[in-house]
């Protein structure tokens, strides 16, 4: 496979949505961020949540028990249609719309489920690590039973340095693995397995660059999005936390940050497949 150019690969990704914005928006803010927000709003407690009083009153107790109830199915459809949405847009922008919307957003949802399973396998399996690692002392502490300063400044070691290493480790594994998605859109695929193979592929050649771009753009968004974070905050809470205003500006507010995200999530990995030459069965966008 080709090596990457960050400057061609940045190009592919502003590039990605060209000609077919209409249908990307319809995908990417309408089934992926305004559907889920509005099954929140109403399902989920989302406007309770927005209204401290109405959380204190005795009524808050019992909902918040129902939005626990229903806080995991909730949580299963939003994120079907949010990476469904993904998967729609890859395919509408990887076919140049010569797809219809319709089923591309088929396709996306149900390339979403396999995605999903693998997800919660790795968090299970993620989950058991860190019992395993940390398990012991941390249920000592569930007991009641104070560690020794020895075991807490080892523990705390640990940490220090097992977060950061982890972390650097993550966005590793996400570089070599962000062409998956595009693959398996451009192939019309379901098989997660095989798209994680064929971006494995891919980047093997350009994965320490790759990385590097990663590690740019979460830089920039982190400093774009505690800059919105703080606008969006100060806005919210300026006319008190149980006014209707605030409650839109947060709702505005998270829409503000979601929709970029969601663009980047779709553009930035598409723009790296093109750049390593992901042209196998579609003429990928100009």
């Amino acid at each position: 496979m080709n090596r990457i150019s960050i400057s061609q690969a940045w190009s592919y990704t502003t590039s990605f949505f060209n000609g077919q914005g209409v249908n990307h928006a319809i995908v990417l803010i309408g089934v992926g961020i305004l559907v889920p927000l509005i099954l929140q709003l109403l399902l989920g407690g989302g406007a309770t949540m927005f209204d401290p009083a109405s959380m204190a009153e005795g009524g808050g107790t019992a909902a918040l028990a129902t939005m626990g109830a229903g806080g995991f199915l909730l949580s299963l459809v939003n994120y079907l249609l949010q990476t469904g949405s993904y998967f729609a847009s890859w395919r509408i922008g990887l076919t140049g719309g010569a797809e219809p919307l319709g089923s591309a957003i088929g396709y996306g949802l149900i390339a979403a489920l396999p995605v999903f399973l693998l997800t919660l396998a790795i968090l299970l399996v993620l989950g058991l690590v860190g019992f395993l690692v940390f398990g012991s002392a941390i249920m000592s502490m569930a007991s009641g039973q104070r560690p020794s300063d020895s075991a807490l400044a080892g523990l705390g070691l640990t940490l220090f340095l097992f977060v950061p290493l982890f972390m650097l480790f993550l966005a590793w594994v996400a570089a070599r693995f962000c062409c998956t998605g595009p693959a398996m859109a451009d192939q019309r695929s379901y098989n997660v397995l095989s798209g994680l193979g064929t971006s494995w592929r891919m980047t093997a050649a350009s994965q320490w660059k790759i990385l590097a771009y990663f590690i740019l753009l979460g830089i920039a968004m982190m400093v774009v999005f505690m800059i919105l974070g703080m606008i969006v905050g100060v806005s919210a809470f300026a006319g008190g936390l149980q006014s209707t205003g605030s409650m839109f500006s947060l709702i505005v507010g998270a829409i503000i940050i979601s929709v970029p995200m969601a663009y980047l999530q779709v553009g930035v990995p598409a723009g790296i497949y093109r750049a390593l030459g992901g042209t196998s069965t579609s003429e990928v966008f100009a």
